[in-house]
C-alpha cells in the first residue's frame, strides 16, 4: 500500500488548522505567545496523519507522542488535538478492534498527567475526544466490511448462475450430440440417410450449444451477448430436436406473459429435464411438457412414462431447483409413475 492523496489532504488540512488556529486559542486562554518547539510540534502531529491508511499505528504514535510533548510543555489546548482526533479515528478504521480500543487507552492516559481539571472533566473529555473518534472509526470500518461482504456475495451469486448456465448448456448439448452419435453409428451402413440427419442434428446441437457457451462467456466479460433472450416460445424448438435423437416429446405451453428472467428459468428447467430423461430413460419412454398457470403461479411440469426407481439428487435437479427457489418458488422431483418434475414459480405482481 502507498500513502494516498486522501492521507496527503488530511495531514494538510490538520496542519494548516493547528498552525492557524493555535495562536488564537493561546490568546483566548491568556497564554503566552508560542515558540518554535511548538509550532514543530504541531506540524509532527499532523504529520502523522501521512501514514493514516497504511500505517495507522505509527499514525497513532507519532501524533500521540507530539500531543503529548506539547502538552508537557505548557503550550495552552488547541488545535493540535485535533489531529489526536483524526488519529484516533484512522486507526479504528484501518486496524483491528482490539488495536483502536488499546490506541484510545493509551492516549487517554498520555493526556492524564497534563490535565490540570477534574477526573471526572477528564473522563468526560477522553469520551468526546477520544472515545467517540475511536468508535465512528469502528462503526465506518465495520460498514465498509459489510459493503464488501455484499459485493463478494453478489459475484458469487452470479459465477454460480454463470457456471449453472454453462452446466445446462453444454450439459443438454453434450447429451443429445451422444445420443445422436450412436444412433449415427447404428445405422451408418444400412441407412445412410438417417445417419447423415443425425450427424446434420449433431453439428446443428453444437453450433447452439457453442453460440450458448459464448453468450455466456460475453455475459462474464460485460459485453453484449451474441444469441437472443430465450423464451417460451423456444420449447418447440427443444423438443424437436429430443424428437430427433430418439425421444418422443409432446409439448403443451399455455399463452402467458412472463418477464424474461421467469422464461428462461422455466426453459432451463424443462431442458434440464427432458436432458436427464435422455440420458437415464430406456428406449420407448416417452415425455410430457405442460407450462400453464394457477393461482397466480407458473407451473412447469415435465413427465416420463419410464419405471419408477429410486434416484440420488445430482447436480442437475438441484440446480433446477435453485433456479426455482431463487425466484420465490418450488420444485418436487419423483414420483409413483414414472418421473416428473414439478416446478411452481410465483408470477411478479
Amino acid at each position: 500500500m502507498r500513502i494516498t492523496w486522501q492521507d496527503v489532504a488530511v495531514a494538510a488540512a490538520l496542519l494548516v488548522f493547528g498552525l492557524g488556529g493555535t495562536r488564537f486559542a493561546a490568546r483566548l486562554q491568556g497564554a503566552e505567545s508560542l515558540d518554535v518547539l511548538a509550532y514543530l510540534l504541531i506540524t509532527l502531529a499532523a504529520a502523522g496523519l501521512l501514514f493514516r491508511s497504511v500505517r495507522p499505528l505509527w499514525t497513532v504514535g507519532v501524533t500521540v507522542v507530539a500531543i503529548s510533548a506539547y502538552l508537557a510543555q505548557g503550550y495552552p489546548f488547541g488545535p493540535i488535538l485535533v489531529s489526536g482526533v483524526a488519529a484516533m479515528y484512522a486507526v479504528a478504521v484501518y486496524a483491528r478492534i482490539e488495536i483502536a480500543a488499546a490506541s484510545a487507552i493509551v492516549y487517554a492516559l498520555a493526556i492524564l498527567p497534563w490535565w490540570n481539571d477534574s477526573t471526572t472533566s477528564w473522563i468526560t473529555w477522553s469520551a468526546g475526544w477520544i472515545l467517540l473518534p475511536a468508535a465512528a472509526g469502528v462503526l465506518m470500518r465495520l460498514r465498509r466490511k459489510s459493503v464488501v461482504d455484499v459485493r463478494e456475495r453478489v459475484v458469487i451469486s452470479e459465477r454460480l448462475r454463470l457456471a449453472q448456465e454453462v452446466h445446462d448448456v453444454v450439459g443438454h448439448g453434450l447429451s443429445v450430440i451422444a445420443m445422436q452419435a450412436g444412433v449415427a453409428l447404428y445405422v451408418l451402413d444400412r441407412d445412410p440417410a438417417k445417419a447423415r440427419a443425425s450427424l446434420e442434428a449433431i453439428r446443428d446441437t453444437a453450433k447452439e450449444a457453442l453460440d450458448g457457451l459464448r453468450s455466456e462467456l460475453d455475459t462474464l466479460r460485460g459485453s453484449a451477448p451474441l444469441t437472443p433472450a430465450i423464451t417460451l416460445a423456444d420449447l418447440p424448438a427443444l423438443a424437436s430436436r429430443m424428437r430427433e435423437a430418439g425421444l418422443e416429446v409432446s409439448v403443451e405451453v399455455e399463452d402467458v406473459d412472463l418477464p424474461a428472467g421467469h422464461q428462461l428459468a422455466v426453459y432451463r428447467i424443462v431442458q434440464e429435464s427432458l436432458t436427464n430423461v435422455l440420458r437415464h430413460a430406456s428406449p420407448g419412454v416417452t415425455a410430457s411438457v405442460r407450462v400453464y398457470t394457477v393461482r397466480g403461479d407458473v407451473v412447469a411440469h415435465v413427465s416420463d412414462t419410464g419405471t419408477p426407481t429410486a434416484f440420488t439428487e445430482g447436480h442437475g435437479i438441484t440446480g433446477m431447483r435453485s433456479r426455482a427457489e431463487a425466484l420465490g418458488g418450488t420444485l418436487d422431483a419423483g414420483g409413483a409413475h414414472g418421473f416428473s418434475v414439478i416446478a411452481r414459480i410465483p408470477l411478479p405482481s
